[in-house]
């Protein structure tokens, strides 16, 4: 959990003095997950991919950048788990994101779920946003409380 003027990254909370330069809107992978589990691209190498970003970054680290905040959220791919093992292979600071990514409109399950629908109960955008916010995108990377 974060403080007031701290931001949490992937490697933990960090005074907001000590971002550096930072990129606020970057996407290290962005996929579609319907087509990348129904119809997957040969030349997809995820452990290639991952060397690469880390690569990207490394070089960003040496033209002074410090931190990127990473906006791929659900719909475009997001794996929070793959983005923590390039945070932890390089130097920089990444930030996460949440949120839900659509071009029309959200998936079918949130039009039938939440508060007076079929599915009567909380807000799952709500749930999604403020666990990811409160609870920290790490522990999605690790499955738990990290």
């Amino acid at each position: 959990m974060t403080t007031v003027g701290e931001v949490q990254t992937l490697k933990g909370p960090v005074s907001a003095g000590n971002l550096g330069t930072t990129l606020i809107h970057e996407h290290l992978f962005v996929g579609h997950p319907e087509l990348d589990l129904n119809f997957p691209h040969p030349e997809w190498d995820e452990p290639a991919m991952v060397d690469a970003a880390v690569d990207g970054l490394e070089r960003l680290w040496g033209l002074g950048v410090r931190t990127v905040v990473d906006l791929t959220v659900l719909g475009l791919g997001r794996d929070v788990a793959r983005v923590a093992r390039v945070a932890d292979r390089t130097r920089m600071q990444l930030a996460v994101s949440t949120g839900y990514y659509t071009a029309d409109v959200l998936p079918p399950f949130f039009h039938t779920h939440g508060p007076g629908r079929l599915v009567d109960g909380p807000d799952p955008l709500v749930e999604l946003f403020l666990n990811d916010i409160e609870e920290g995108s790490r522990a999605l990377a690790c499955g738990q409380p990290c």
